[in-house]
């Protein structure tokens, strides 16, 4: 079962920590104790060893016997002979010069060395040293193995886990409530406002960003939906105008088929509106489930200019295209929208007599990318866009001449069009327009 609650996890991950430091110091603390109390034996041992060495180099080594000590005390001649053990017959013990003691105390001069018993709960600690003589005194005693040593103190040891886990979970209840307090307190409305830890700025400065990108998600939401509104009122009101002339009657046949006229031109405008709404739909949510596949941008422009050559033709405009094929990865209905609307544009807001021309160039790719650049202009000599326009022109419904647009049949969304089509396929767009003298729309595939 997962646990969620992130103050019970830094709880427990404290009063673990707490409860294992304990672990570690009292095993340092006992094993440091215990090598501790260990060499004060050996120096014991070697002291008492020192204190005896007179006896037997002035020999009486008998003497020693007489001498009353908890510790068992072996002379050993240099051929490993045990000639004096104040515990044992001395005959009856064998012959010692196997004795790792008794070998590192002939080479070295002394030797310390431990022995665990057969059941681990007792070790025996030997001292040697070679007398002046050329005999070796060893001597040893038995000390309780560590096992025993804590088996010894388990109350005390228990009691004191007891009192370092009270002190650990009181430690981590404290230190989880003091970290989960100020992520409780984030004000997920202001977030950059909330005094967080500094870990923790790159998550409010996130959260403030989303929150900034909700709000101007919803001004444009609320903005297209009034532009969306009032756009389809304005030709609907027409409609309702002429329907409701018509049915009152005594119209004569040119004004009813002028106001028939008139109902047919808006209701085509609100299906082109509608249309145009639904495209820019699909693009902000990334439904088009079309696969992208290799397109020629010179034959899907050939295409847009065909079905466009009417109204180039009515407005005695010249179209040309030039440059490369244009071989690119996408969409098709979503790349001849761009364009369609690109070229459209520039003949709808052009000059009688104008032109547009349609540049297309390939450029390889780099030997350190994988793309190759594709870069679409279409250049019109029209109108122009004021400077002060040109930052707003892909806005949906933004229009320079509102009453100039309808009259062409712009809904203000072609633009809106161009600038998600591009988006979709990871291309940016460049303007440049001179007022009287025309703009420049360039494309460019594979940034």
């Amino acid at each position: 079962m997962k646990i969620k609650s992130l103050t019970f996890r830094i709880f427990i991950s404290t009063f673990f920590v707490g409860t294992l430091v304990y672990f570690i110091c009292a095993f340092l603390f006992i094993s440091n104790m215990y090598g501790y109390f260990e060499n004060q034996i050996f120096n014991e041992l070697k002291a008492e060893s020192d204190f005896l060495e007179n006896y037997v180099t002035s020999g009486h080594a008998e003497a020693i016997g007489k001498i009353k000590t908890e510790n068992r005390i072996t002379l050993i001649h240099p051929d490993g002979t045990v000639f004096f053990d104040n515990t044992v017959d001395a005959l009856a013990l064998e012959n010692h010069g196997r004795r790792s003691e008794f070998i590192e105390a002939m080479s070295k001069g002394s030797a310390k060395k431990t022995r665990y018993s057969s059941t681990m709960t007792e070790k025996t600690l030997y001292f040697a040293a070679r007398l002046s003589n050329g005999d070796v005194m060893r001597i040893s005693c038995n000390q309780r193995s560590v096992l025993v040593l804590v088996l010894g103190m388990s109350q005390t040891l228990i009691l004191m886990l007891i009192i370092a886990m009270i002190i650990s979970g009181a430690s981590a209840s404290y230190l989880a409530k003091k970290i989960i307090t100020p992520l409780n307190e984030i004000d997920l409305e202001n977030p950059e406002k909330s005094d967080v830890y500094d870990e923790l700025k790159p998550f409010t400065k996130r959260i403030a960003e989303e929150n900034f990108e909700k709000q101007q998600r919803e001004e444009l939401r609320q903005q297209f939906t009034a532009n969306v509104s009032h756009e389809l009122k304005t030709p609907l009101t027409s409609i309702s105008g002429f329907a409701e002339i018509l049915m009152a009657g005594g119209t004569d046949a040119q004004t009813t088929k002028d106001f028939a006229s008139s109902i047919f031109e808006e209701s085509q405008r609100m299906i082109t509106l509608v249309n145009d709404i639904i495209k820019l739909s699909k693009l902000d949510e990334k439904s088009i489930s079309l696969e992208r596949e290799a397109l020629s941008l010179r034959e899907i422009c050939l295409e847009a200019m065909e079905v466009l050559s009417a109204s180039a033709l009515e407005k005695n405009v010249t179209m040309k295209i030039s440059g490369d094929s244009g071989l690119i990865n996408g969409v098709r209905p979503v790349i001849y929208e761009m364009a369609y609307n690109l070229i459209d544009n520039a003949i709808k807001y052009n000059k009688t007599g104008g032109s547009v021309e349609i540049n297309i160039q390939n450029f390889m790719a780099a030997k350190d990318s994988d793309k190759n650049r594709v870069i679409l202009t279409v250049r019109d000599s029209g109108i122009g866009i004021p400077e002060s326009e040109r930052e707003r022109i892909f806005e949906r419904f933004y229009r320079i001449d509102k009453s100039r647009s309808r009259s062409l049949g712009g809904t203000g969304l072609g633009l809106s069009i161009v600038k998600h089509a591009a988006k979709y396929h990871d291309a940016s767009i460049i303007l440049k327009s001179e007022e009287g003298k025309g703009s420049v729309f360039t494309v460019i595939f594979g940034m």
